[in-house]
């Protein structure tokens, strides 16, 4: 018997519903409708338009229940981590979200730290210090004394708020939840010492609840909570096998890279590492680095589309191959690469600045963007192994960018590990995953990674590292100048 499943996956540049039909042992995607997400400014603030959304996500419920009537089971909703909306008395939607680039946490890290000391933070959440976190939002909103959150009675993630506008459900789902900064892995609650003593509001937050979750139904189709932020959701359709030592890359507009792990690994060497104790599904920890990913070579393309250059991704792989390798160095997690803006301008400055030169042509920004990324994933690398105390044989890359081939035999030739890609549609993968989890149609991670396996082979390429000594003299290049 045929069983139908809608996820709805929002990422930072684009949002899509997905129905997985589930058959034989096997599981296959069609796509509903795609449209676009991303920032929008208005005098100055960068805010996200949660009403078009919505709108979108009405749509995709409406065709796929034209399409699939009664054999559509359940839905869920998995979207980009941090964000979150505040909810009035009357359950109303207070004021439209700001965008996590918004420059509204700037200096936040010195407000928290001054009441709070940075090893504490850190002690009480295991996540990596970003000042666009949710603990820097909600502090610029206490120090402001903002209105809507001096007023507010909820306050609820970007999952859980659609999830609310869905069903008139508030829950707090725990894998968006572990993304703030003020959820503590270890006690699985919020941590309340933490935001008291900063002056932070504890009377906010909904109640949480375990990804595979039934929250409501919106008219009568029942509403899971999966995997609600799209990196755990990314991370729980890595189709690794019992046993097997990798490390998982999801790659998007931002690169996620890490690993699976029991338990989190909270101490003064991962604090000075800046890695991160995220919540997975199924009681596991996605022990991880945020880092930039495709968000720079999607301004760079924004950018140069502006001036009448229409570059297709495939256009801009081929003049990154073509140009001369290891000329520029970047590190792409710099904070002057993190904000819209005119990134190919920001690439040259960088280069000028640490006395590189300045590379003129698009093919050499382009190929200092790309060789960026792969050598700030092989430095992570390192760090992930010794953090974790393991030796991790294979990356294995997930999400929309494993399709850009170019970037994946870098990341194999930089880290010197075999790369295998896919599934490319991670994020909806794993959202579908938790849905039949939920359903009992499966019974186990491992069992839906099975799934995964058995539907989308085809999808998968393997990548061996090529040209090992002039990477890692590269690396020690990158090294000299991006960390001196």
């Amino acid at each position: 018997m045929k069983k139908h499943y809608l996820a709805v996956d929002l990422g930072a540049s684009s949002g899509r519903t997905i129905v997985g039909t589930f058959e034989d042992g096997k599981l296959s995607l069609k796509e509903m409708n795609r449209f676009w997400n991303g920032p929008t400014e208005v005098r100055g603030t960068l805010y996200w338009d949660f009403v078009h959304l919505f709108r979108n996500i009405q749509e995709g419920i409406a065709l796929a229940k034209k399409e699939f009537g009664d054999g559509l089971v359940c839905m869920g909703i998995d979207t980009w981590g941090v964000d979150f909306g505040l909810i009035d008395s009357d359950g109303r939607l207070a004021c439209n979200p700001v965008n996590y680039r918004d420059s509204r946490t700037a200096g936040m890290f010195e407000k928290v730290f001054e009441k709070v000391p940075k090893a504490e933070v850190f002690q009480q959440t295991g996540i990596q210090f970003m000042e666009l976190n949710t603990l820097y939002q909600l502090m610029s909103l206490s120090v402001e004394d903002s209105f809507q959150y001096r007023n507010a009675a909820k306050m609820l993630f970007s999952p859980d708020l659609l999830s609310y506008w869905l069903t008139g459900k508030m829950v707090a789902e725990r894998t968006i939840a572990s993304t703030s900064q003020f959820y503590n892995p270890v006690t699985k609650d919020w941590a309340y010492d933490l935001l008291e003593k900063l002056g932070i509001r504890t009377d906010l937050f909904a109640e949480l609840v375990d990804p595979g979750t039934v929250i409501g139904d919106v008219d009568g189709l029942p509403v899971v909570a999966v995997g609600g932020h799209d990196t755990a959701s990314a991370f729980a359709a890595v189709p690794v096998t019992e046993g097997e030592q990798s490390a998982f890359l999801s790659s998007g507009t931002w690169s996620l890279l890490g690993t699976e792990l029991p338990e989190p690994v909270i101490n003064d060497e991962t604090l000075a590492a800046n890695f991160t104790n995220e919540v997975g599904v199924c009681n596991t920890v996605r022990f991880l680095k945020n880092l930039s990913g495709l968000w720079i070579l999607q301004e760079l393309r924004r950018n140069w589309n502006t001036q009448e250059c229409d570059y297709s991704w495939a256009a801009m792989e081929h003049m990154a191959l073509e140009a001369k390798p290891f000329a520029f160095f970047i590190d792409p997690s710099d904070t002057i690469f993190l904000t819209p803006g005119d990134m190919p301008a920001r690439i040259q400055d960088y280069c000028e600045r640490t006395g590189q030169g300045r590379p003129e042509t698009h093919a050499q920004i382009l190929r200092a963007a790309y060789e960026g990324l792969a050598l700030l994933y092989a430095d992570t690398y390192e760090s992930l192994e010794t953090l974790s105390g393991r030796t991790l044989d294979t990356l294995r890359i997930v999400g929309g960018g494993c399709k850009d081939t170019l970037l994946d035999q870098m990341a194999a030739n930089a880290t010197g590990r075999k790369v295998v890609t896919g599934p490319t549609e991670a994020t909806a993968t794993g959202n579908l995953i938790m849905q039949m989890f939920a359903m009992g149609d499966i019974k186990s991670l491992a069992e839906g990674r099975e799934v995964i396996r058995n539907s989308f082979a085809d999808e998968t390429n393997v990548f061996e590292p090529q040209n090992a000594a002039e990477w890692k003299n590269a690396l020690k290049t990158w090294r000299a100048i991006c960390r001196a």
